[in-house]
Parts: structure tokens; C-alpha cells; sequence
């Protein structure tokens, strides 16, 4: 009884402490669970903004810096964008549904962001630089204002997940701006001399170079002038599993996924035509190549993508098609061709058949996640192949006449 008593003692003190714990928020349960009430709700608060000379571009400033006023002359944007750093963890895909806010000094946008083996952040924060218009339309007099933009995750069951190498997602993401002039009559622009903030769901930040951003189909020319992209579009992405010739008709078999995830939504139908722009090789030169692909099963489980290269033959390689980029309708489609290269290589060559023949080019991947048509093709060529042997072992063992054989058909024969 008395160890009874003891032990009964010694937890109702174990109780007591970790309710005192709970009371005074020491408790840290929540930050090694992972719990979702511990997600940063807020962006970084604005840190004061550090000039440059009015002839130097804003290189090395901070996006999350408050909003200044310069010279509509300074110079932005002078870094050249990537566009061929196609394994980059973090990519821009497409910048949408540009607006501004009636009776409000606020612009509001939408971008498609592409996260490659890197987590997926709750926030994002760039540097815009809005030129205001001008009535003497001289630079030298002009004004301009560096602009914090914040941009927050879409859909939040993405936040935090960790994509392995072979593996990517368009995420979307929901910004806003502004500015102390008339926004009506404004030019906005990415200014990618200024490094980018990403804010992860527990709060930390970290920057980024665009020096190690890659900028996808025409996400480059758009950050130019942000107020043209009022359109507000969808992102498919079309994962290739499967990718072969029928004469001179490329043929893609694969997986289509929308943005959003809900395929009941899509906007994309049978036997549309799809604009897509591939870098291939042409006179030694890697060019950008438009051929019309129409897409059918965009409600199967199974989508195809049939691109006509007959005006146009085609020699491109596998990490050349990876990410490249059409457009449906108002909406943005891409390849992904990551899961494909993982039973190949990224130097993997594909080239328009010459001639006018059946002749057939099959390209898959190399593990177990074959097509349900590769698979069928390689069980057919098994079966031949085996059918073929055992004709030939049959027609390899069949007997000669031996000698004993003829003297009992003499025999046979004397006998009638």
C-alpha cells in the first residue's frame, strides 16, 4: 500500500508539472510534431531599404525591404534570365490574372512556381519595379518605385513537401503589390537583380539568387511587363511514361495532372490542338521548334500526345524536350519527362524516322513502371520468339529413317 500510495504521488506531481508546462507555453510537443497551428500565418516584417547610386541597378538588395521611390532611369532587371537550367530546385512557370485593385494602391497576380527536389514554401517574395507614366515620357525625369511583392501558397496541402530528384510540382501561388502612383497607367517588372525570399512553413527564410532560377516558356518575356498577363490560366503538367514514332506522327503516352488536382475542372478537351515549343537541334544549333500535338484520354487514366514533325523533322534529346512548353487556350501546358529519364539518360536522342515506312521507334523507360503497350509488346515478341524456337527443337529432333526400318518394309513387301 505504502508503494501504491508512492507511486500515485509521483504521478499526480508528473500531471501538475506538465499543466504548469501547457500554462506558462513551454510546452515544445508542438514543434516536434509538426503540428499545422505552428505554420507562419505572416511574412517577414519590412526591414528599412538601402539606396544605390541612381546609375546602379538595386543588385544585392533585399526583397523584403519597405517600398521606395528612384529614378525611372535606374537600371533593372540587368541580369540575364536562365531558361535552359532545366534541374534548377526552383523555376518560374507562368505569371497570370494580372489586376488592380479599384480604389486601392494594390495590384494583384497570380504565378505558377516550379519546385524541383527542394520543399515547397508557404511564402515567396520578390522585388518589382513600377514605372509610373510619365506626361514628358523622359526616364531622366521620370519616376519609379522598387515594390515588395508577397506571395502566398494556394493550396496549402503542398506546403512543406519534399520532392525527390526525379520529381517536380507547379505550385501556385497568389501575389500582391503597391504602389504609390497611378497603377493604371504603370509598367511592372520583375526586377531579378534582387534576390528572391523564400519564407518555409516554420517561419525561416531563405534567399535566392536568380542566378539559379530557370524561367520557362514564356515566363521570361512576361516578367517584363506583368500588367499584360490579366488572363488567369490553369497549369497542366504531362508526365511522359512512354514516348515512340508512328512513321513521322511522335507519339506520348503519360499522365495529365492540372494544378489545382481536380481533374473534373479541366478546361483542356479531346482533340485539341496544343502549340509545343521544343529545343532541337538544327544545323549543329540547339533552336525552339513549334509542332501541333493533339491530345486525346484527357480524362483517362492514360492521356496521348500525338505531334505532327512531318514539314518539320525533329532531333532533339531527352533532357532537351524535359519542361518544354504550349499553351491551350489561355492555359499553360508542360512536359515532364523526369520519370521517363530515369530508365534512359538526358543525352537520350530522338529523330523523325527517315523515309516513309512502318518502321517504328520505341522509346521506354527501362524499370518496372513499363506501359501497359510496352508491356504487351515485349510479352508478343516473347511469344514469337518462343514459338520459334520450339519449331525449330521439333524440326532439330525429328528421325531418319534407320536401316532396321527398311529391311521390315522389304520384308512387308516379300510377305505380299
Amino acid at each position: 500500500m505504502k508503494m501504491y500510495k508512492a507511486i500515485k504521488k509521483m504521478k499526480s506531481i508528473s500531471e501538475s508539472r506538465e499543466k504548469m508546462r501547457k500554462l506558462d507555453g513551454t510546452d515544445a510537443s508542438g514543434d516536434e510534431s509538426g503540428d499545422s497551428d505552428t505554420t507562419v500565418q505572416t511574412t517577414p516584417a519590412a526591414e528599412k531599404y538601402v539606396e544605390t547610386p541612381p546609375n546602379e541597378s538595386e543588385n544585392g538588395g533585399s526583397a523584403t525591404a519597405e517600398n521606395a521611390m528612384v529614378p525611372a532611369s535606374k537600371p533593372v532587371a540587368t541580369k540575364p534570365k536562365l531558361t535552359d537550367k532545366k534541374n534548377a530546385p526552383f523555376q518560374v512557370n507562368k505569371f497570370h490574372g494580372f489586376k488592380i485593385k479599384s480604389g486601392e494602391k494594390k495590384v494583384t497576380f497570380g504565378a505558377f512556381f516550379y519546385f524541383f527536389g527542394r520543399p515547397i514554401v508557404k511564402f515567396i517574395i520578390m522585388r518589382l519595379r513600377i514605372t509610373y507614366n510619365s506626361r514628358l515620357r523622359n526616364l531622366q525625369t521620370g519616376e519609379a518605385e522598387s515594390a515588395r511583392t508577397d506571395c502566398s501558397i494556394v493550396d496549402e496541402t503542398m506546403l512543406g513537401k519534399v520532392l525527390d530528384k526525379e520529381e517536380g510540382a507547379n505550385v501556385n501561388y497568389n501575389c500582391e503589390a503597391t504602389g504609390s502612383g497611378d497603377l493604371s497607367k504603370a509598367n511592372f517588372t520583375l526586377n531579378t537583380d534582387v534576390p528572391i525570399t523564400l519564407v518555409n512553413a516554420n517561419g525561416t527564410t531563405e534567399s535566392m539568387s536568380f542566378d539559379d532560377v530557370n524561367f520557362n516558356g514564356d515566363s521570361s518575356e512576361a516578367s517584363a511587363s506583368l500588367q499584360e498577363n490579366t488572363q488567369t490560366v490553369e497549369f497542366y503538367t504531362f508526365k511522359v511514361l512512354e514516348i515512340f514514332f508512328e512513321k513521322y506522327i511522335l507519339v506520348m503516352n503519360g499522365e495529365l495532372s492540372v494544378a489545382k488536382r481536380l481533374l473534373r475542372y479541366l478546361t483542356i478537351n479531346d482533340g485539341d490542338t496544343i502549340p509545343l515549343n521544343i529545343k532541337a537541334e538544327e544545323n549543329g544549333k540547339n533552336v525552339a521548334k513549334q509542332y501541333d500535338c493533339i491530345i486525346s484520354g484527357t480524362k483517362a487514366t492514360t492521356t496521348e500526345l500525338r505531334c505532327d514533325t512531318s514539314k518539320d523533322p525533329l532531333k532533339t534529346t531527352l533532357g532537351d524536350m524535359d519542361m518544354s512548353f504550349g499553351t491551350v487556350g489561355n492555359d499553360g501546358f508542360q512536359i515532364d519527362m523526369k520519370e521517363f529519364i530515369k530508365g534512359n539518360s538526358t543525352d537520350f536522342e530522338i529523330e523523325t524516322p527517315s523515309g516513309s515506312g512502318n518502321s517504328r521507334y520505341t522509346y521506354v523507360k527501362s524499370s518496372s513502371g513499363l506501359s501497359g503497350g510496352a508491356i504487351a509488346g515485349i510479352v508478343i515478341a516473347c511469344v514469337v520468339a518462343l514459338a520459334a524456337a520450339s519449331i525449330a527443337a521439333i524440326m532439330l529432333r525429328k528421325p531418319t529413317p534407320p536401316v532396321e526400318n527398311t529391311t521390315i518394309v522389304d520384308l512387308k513387301t516379300d510377305n505380299i
